[in-house]
């Protein structure tokens, strides 16, 4: 249990104003989070439970951006629409754990997640991992920090230099008047 700490701790770091999504059911290991240390808090699963809302993992009934934060306990039935979803209702720089149940070496026993399977469909669906651990919580897991990425650039701050010379392409479109000859008089 003390190897999926350090991704918990820091998803849940930030005081009080944590807005968090919980999805799935938290497997005996890891607690669940404290309502008072959230600003907003909602727990969706597929089957009704007290304090839940029930609701399609692909179809979420929330507004986009509206969580900083979430936690999956899910094995993804429906990987590529579930993530997609996920990334949809997250803020910008939004943080996932995901607790997947890992896969078995054994033959007989295929189901289950390795990082090589989940890493090119977090890459389709926008995440980035920043932390992958093993733990048992009772049965092995693989837990997974997530990092949405949206392609949003800093700001700029201050000024730019001004461009010296029109790109060539633009020149041929003649979206850009060429200069001529320096007045007389300049």
């Amino acid at each position: 249990m003390t190897a999926v700490l350090p991704p918990l701790d820091r998803l849940l770091a930030g005081g009080q104003q944590i807005r968090l999504l919980v999805h799935g059911i938290l497997p005996p290991g890891i607690a669940p989070p404290d309502p008072a240390r959230c600003e907003r808090l909602a727990h969706v699963a597929a089957t009704p439970r007290p304090g839940s809302v029930v609701a399609d993992p692909c179809r979420l009934p929330f507004a986009e951006a509206i969580f900083d934060r979430a936690l999956v306990a899910t094995s993804l039935p429906a990987p590529r629409g579930e993530l997609r979803e996920l990334w949809r209702v997250l803020a910008p720089a939004g943080l996932a754990l995901l607790l997947l149940p890992c896969r078995s070496g054994w033959p007989w026993r295929r189901r289950g997640w390795t990082r090589t399977l989940v890493e090119p469909l977090l890459e389709d669906c926008m995440f980035e991992i920043l932390d992958w651990r093993m733990a048992s919580l009772p049965d092995r897991t693989c837990v997974a920090l997530l990092g949405k990425r949206d392609g949003l650039r800093p700001a700029m701050v201050g000024l730019a230099e001004p461009a010296t010379e029109a790109a060539p392409a633009m020149r041929r479109m003649g979206c850009v008047q060429e200069k001529g000859p320096p007045a007389a008089g300049a």
